[in-house]
């Protein structure tokens, strides 16, 4: 949801457009291929161990085609060997030899190879026996094994980040140092959050998924849970993450049914960084349209019980108020024509995601009335707002201001002045979700590059 919000020295206002989202990570932590000599027994890591035995049946594949749908080039990887094709050939021979290469593997493996590279070899030769082994796709792993931002520094959205163009060998050893990488992510989540990969894996195993995440989740040591332990483990992990009130309604809808529940996944990795710097991949989002709806339904409609304590505490204007700017309490006037504060009023309509249109004197704490909203939106669900200022000159003062208040990294501004580095790290920001309030001269709204970058 991107909110837009135009102001004057007198007014502002606010009206809800559609969902910005935009991408996702590396942290870093794991296990590592290290051995540790001592007197007189070598000792070593049993993840990595598995890892390479894994990998060493695992074939990694990735095809380029023409915009024709026709195979230009192929690579394979499987242990020490390779397959390579490329330039003039008869692709139907070449892919029934890939498919000889890859007898051996006990598996194959791709980037996007579920929606990509499986569908276009069928198209070409419908009988190869590649399509009987399990498969693994690193593109559906990424975003959970590293829900962070950016999520992996060789993925970028749904594609690979290459040192050269049209290489599928190098995609595909790209796709295994990927691989690798999630593997070695997913092992230290085994060991110090076992219940939550065991939920993973239950969502997982569908066949929109591939058949191959069952033995990899099995290698790892991952317990395969029932229905009742799952349901007991989503509950647990989002205990006090989200609206206690809402969340029966999403498990009853959501967890039963294979297919939808894979959303919940995504929303159980991405809910565990939540309120940092991190925004789910917009193909997560539109293959899986539920995630939206869940992560909005859980997080962003407060109910107004008193027992839930995620919806007291995060829809709660005054706590709001006291978390990011310090205040105890709103300005008392202006006041509303109840008697109450005017600028609560209007903070609470705002943090609600409301349209609304607000009229204040100069002094009357304009600025407060949309910033508080801003980041209450992105500690809930990494959303952006967009205040469109024509008072390019006081951009900058406001953006500094309001991280001298808050202590928020996540304010910028947009506007002509910016040199082309600084207005492309702005945009960057944009793009990986590190950006909470985003000020916008209103020139900037004809610019490509800023409609590509607030796009989703």
């Amino acid at each position: 949801m991107v909110t837009w919000v135009g102001y004057t020295t007198l007014c502002f206002v606010s009206v809800i457009s559609v969902p910005l989202w935009l991408q996702l990570p590396n942290s870093g932590y794991g296990y590592r291929r290290v051995a540790i000599l001592s007197i007189p027994h070598l000792l070593y890591n049993p993840g990595v161990a598995n890892l390479d035995t894994f990998l060493a049946q695992t074939a990694a594949i990735d095809l380029e085609v023409n915009e024709a749908g026709e195979v230009y080039a192929i690579g394979a990887l499987l242990g020490e060997a390779s397959f390579s094709r490329s330039g003039r050939f008869d692709s139907v021979r070449a892919l029934r030899e890939l498919d000889q290469f890859c007898a051996p593997a006990e598996r194959i493996l791709g980037h996007n190879i579920l929606r990509h590279d499986l569908p276009l070899l069928r198209g070409q030769v419908s009988d190869l026996g590649l399509f009987q082994k399990p498969a693994i796709d690193t593109l559906y792993l990424s975003p959970l094994a590293f829900p962070e931002n950016p999520y992996h520094r060789l993925v970028k959205d749904y594609k690979l980040v290459r040192d050269s163009l049209n290489d599928p060998l190098a995609d595909a050893r790209l796709a295994l140092t990927v691989f690798r990488d999630q593997w070695e992510r997913f092992a230290a989540l085994q060991q110090s959050q076992p219940d939550r990969l065991a939920f993973i894996r239950y969502c997982l195993e569908s066949d929109r998924m591939g058949s191959g995440l069952g033995a990899f989740f099995a290698a790892l040591g991952t317990e395969q849970v029932t229905a009742a332990r799952a349901y007991a483990i989503f509950r647990e992990q989002l205990s006090g993450e989200v609206c206690a009130a809402r969340f029966p309604e999403v498990v009853m809808r959501y967890l039963p049914d294979r297919e939808q529940r894979i959303a919940l996944a995504y929303c159980v990795a991405w809910l565990g960084v939540a309120g940092g710097n991190s925004v789910i991949p917009p193909w997560v989002r539109l293959q899986f349209e539920s995630v939206a709806p869940i992560l909005t339904q859980l997080r962003d409609r407060p109910c107004g019980e008193p027992g839930c304590d995620y919806c007291r505490r995060t829809h709660h204007p005054e706590t709001q108020l006291k978390r990011f700017f310090g205040f105890d309490a709103f300005r008392a006037k202006p006041m509303d024509k109840d008697g109450g504060s005017l600028q609560r009023r209007i903070v609470a309509e705002a943090m609600a995601d409301r349209p609304l249109l607000a009229i204040l004197p100069t002094g009357g704490g304009k600025s407060l009335c949309y910033q508080l909203p801003a980041l209450t939106r992105y500690q809930r669900r990494g959303l952006l707002t967009i205040v469109i200022s024509p008072l390019q000159a006081l951009m900058k003062d406001q953006v500094d201001n309001l991280r001298n208040k808050t202590g928020a990294p996540n304010a910028a501004a947009l506007y002509g002045m910016l040199t082309p580095p600084e207005r492309g790290e702005v945009l960057e920001g944009v793009r990986m979700g590190d950006t909470a309030l985003l000020y916008v001269a209103p020139e900037q709204l004809r610019n490509r590059s800023f409609n590509e970058a607030i796009r989703y």
